[in-house]
């Protein structure tokens, strides 16, 4: 309950450069041709959003926000000292004032590590989300 603020704070700091790239997107992929054909098919306009223009625009951002996982690490160090809420950037501003070489190495493990999974978490979702990708030759 008491990480809901700094996590929040995180989110609201970060959340404004993906809305305006996923509106980007968005606006690009509605002046696709299949998107025009969906529209003279008649379909609904939340279909055509969402199933048509959604899942297509969706797909840079998903990449994207896995690459920058290791950025919101690195901006947690500033939420973690105006909150006093001691984690991992914490440990990490720690280990390179006291030249720990050791645990900073650890701490890089862990951020690569982390932002690795993130990146192959993000390649499945897009091989669920655009057919073009599972076609494997």
């Amino acid at each position: 309950m008491h990480a809901i603020l700094p996590a929040l704070t995180i989110l609201v700091v970060s959340i404004g450069g993906w809305i305006l790239t996923m509106r980007n997107n968005t606006i690009s992929v509605l002046a696709e041709d299949y998107v025009r054909m969906a529209r003279a098919k008649g379909l609904k306009p939340w279909r055509i959003m969402w199933t048509y223009a959604g899942r297509n625009a969706i797909l840079p951002n998903l990449t994207g926000f896995a690459m920058s996982l290791g950025f919101i690490v690195a901006g947690a160090i500033l939420v973690e000292f105006v909150f006093n809420y001691p984690g991992v950037g914490t440990m990490f501003l720690n280990s390179v004032t006291d030249e720990d070489y050791a645990l900073m190495q650890g701490l890089f493990l862990l951020i690569t590590v982390a932002v690795l999974t993130a990146i192959l978490a993000a390649d499945i979702a897009t091989a669920f989300l655009d057919p073009r990708t599972r076609d494997v030759r």
